[in-house]
């Protein structure tokens, strides 16, 4: 007990010195590699998906227009809900940034009349179909859907003109999509022999 005694007495100081040192050295360390806030980097960057960095603020922004959104066609609010809208808009930042490069290599882009053709054309979006379809006569009526648009557009409420923009960006993403898997679709061959094997088989 005494040896144990001795021992505290004598290196006390120097063991608080040394712990001291070790924990300045990990946070000049961990400071100056970039990974703390502490000497003022205000890095909000969440992931990197191809090399482009996704950015917290920008996230965030986009969740709240999904939520704000959701809730304009009233479904409810909960911590389950808020769980699977922070997937899906991850999942979807993850699929815009791989799929923008190979869009471009392939020179596929929305033109302003094949949005208006979308928006406003045989087959609208789901959402619009829903929401200016004559229940008496169930004829879509594209002018006042794009009045209502048109009046996102001119007004200045910016959380509106956020959500319309985000609404727009996803449906030309969507058309793109489809552009896409048509493309890659229209390049799978099936032999002859092979066709005919399946049917000899079943």
């Amino acid at each position: 007990m005494s040896v144990i005694q001795s021992i505290r007495d004598k290196y006390a100081r120097i063991s608080v010195v040394a712990i001291a040192l070790a924990l300045l050295g990990f946070i000049m360390m961990d400071a100056f590699s970039g990974r703390s806030n502490l000497f003022g980097d205000n890095s909000t960057t969440i992931g990197s998906v191809d090399g482009e960095d996704i950015d917290y603020l920008d996230f965030e922004q986009k969740v709240r227009q999904q939520e704000a959104y959701q809730q304009s066609q009233g479904y409810p609010t909960s911590a389950d809900n808020r769980q699977q809208l922070l997937e899906s808009t991850w999942n979807q930042e993850i699929n815009q940034i791989l799929l923008a490069s190979e869009f471009e290599k392939l020179g596929l882009e929305i033109g302003k009349n094949e949005l208006t053709d979308i928006l406003f054309g045989k087959n609208p979006p789901q959402d619009l179909a829903q929401r200016f379809t004559d229940p008496n006569t169930g004829v879509y009526n594209a002018a006042q859907a794009q009045q209502l648009i048109n009046q996102v557009k001119s007004s200045r409420n910016q959380q509106e003109i956020d959500q319309l923009n985000q609404y727009l960006a996803g449906l030309e993403f969507s058309r793109k999509m489809e552009k896409y898997s048509s493309l890659l679709g229209n390049t799978i061959h099936f032999p002859k022999w092979l066709l005919e094997k399946q049917n000899a088989d079943e």
